[in-house]
């Protein structure tokens, strides 16, 4: 069976996959493609009049995104390392990756370079895109 295709934003998705601010919950209305953060700040009056208790039980229209995993965003950095040109950069990088607190001393390295911070944001966002195709794909779904 073809996939269904459907306007769905997908760095939305991609927000939700990378688990980035911490444990939350998102949904996506496979009806109309929007995404739904269910939070404290959740407005069902901007959302059609769902209620949080709607969205969680309507399983068929509303599948919930999977949280973000902190071993893939490992996987990623490691790959952005491994692809850098620069040798002094890709060590540093990879020193980074090998210490405690990998994520934060990764950070903390690209810091001082926001050309190669931004080249790493691009690769990141690019990595979560593939995933939220494959998710969406699993799903029957084509942006």
């Amino acid at each position: 069976m073809a996939p269904r295709a459907l306007t769905i934003d997908l760095a939305d998705v991609s927000i939700a996959l990378s688990g980035e601010g911490g444990p939350l919950r998102w949904f996506l209305d496979t009806q109309t493609g929007s995404t739904l953060l269910l939070n404290a700040e959740y407005d069902p009056a901007q959302n059609s009049g769902l209620t949080a208790a709607q969205v969680e039980a309507d399983g068929a229209r509303f599948k919930p995104i999977p949280a973000g995993d902190s071993h893939l965003t490992l996987t990623d950095m490691g790959a952005f390392a491994a692809q850098t040109s620069d040798g002094l950069l890709r060590e540093s990088l990879e020193l980074a990756l090998a210490a405690p607190h990998p994520e934060r001393r990764f950070r903390a390295v690209l810091g001082w370079l926001p050309e190669e911070q931004a080249r790493w944001h691009s690769f990141r966002q690019g990595r979560l895109e593939e995933r939220a195709r494959a998710w969406l794909k699993k799903l029957g779904l084509e942006p």
